[in-house]
């Protein structure tokens, strides 16, 4: 739904997107955490250790692939092109850098969790930003809404 908010230019999407991003930030890197604390305290098998800490990692990996398109997606459908510029200058530029430097370790461990960090705090940053959004979109909503039944009083009390 299209809107005439200085704010939000479509509600629909970007209510659906706050409520993606709080999936995102959340559950991706709590799954990746509980999985490393088993680690430490359950699991003594190196071999077994190796694919119990990698599965989770390319889970919290292959989150944050999927949903960088539709990030990217509803801020310039928002027409944010700032935050998409910070996006590009937080997560894409640290691994543009570093990736010449570590090529040949780009998939070790330390390094593949180094490079999805950014992604997730820009995520965290983005969630203040968005809920800020949708707050001023309500209150321009309902300083609308006041106006109008503000104009209609005034026009019964002249009549």
């Amino acid at each position: 739904m299209e809107t005439d908010s200085k704010h939000i230019k479509n509600f629909e999407l970007v209510d659906r997107f706050n409520k993606i991003l709080s999936f995102q930030i959340t559950i991706p890197p709590i799954v990746y955490i509980v999985i490393l604390l088993l680690q430490f305290v359950i699991i003594k098998s190196i071999s077994f250790l190796a694919l119990i800490v990698l599965i989770p990692l390319g889970f919290v990996i292959l989150s944050a692939i999927i949903f960088t398109p539709y990030l990217l997606y509803v801020l310039a459908k928002e027409k944010h092109y700032g935050w998409i510029t910070t996006f590009f200058v937080i997560v894409i530029l640290p691994y543009l850098v570093v990736y010449p430097i570590v090529k040949d370790s780009i998939f070790l461990l330390p390094w593949m969790i180094a490079l999805v960090i950014p992604f997730y705090l820009y995520c965290g940053i983005i969630k203040y930003a968005v809920n800020d959004w949708v707050k001023e979109y309500n209150i321009e909503i309902k300083r609308n809404e006041d106006k109008k039944n503000w104009e209609e009083k005034k026009k019964d009390w002249l009549i």
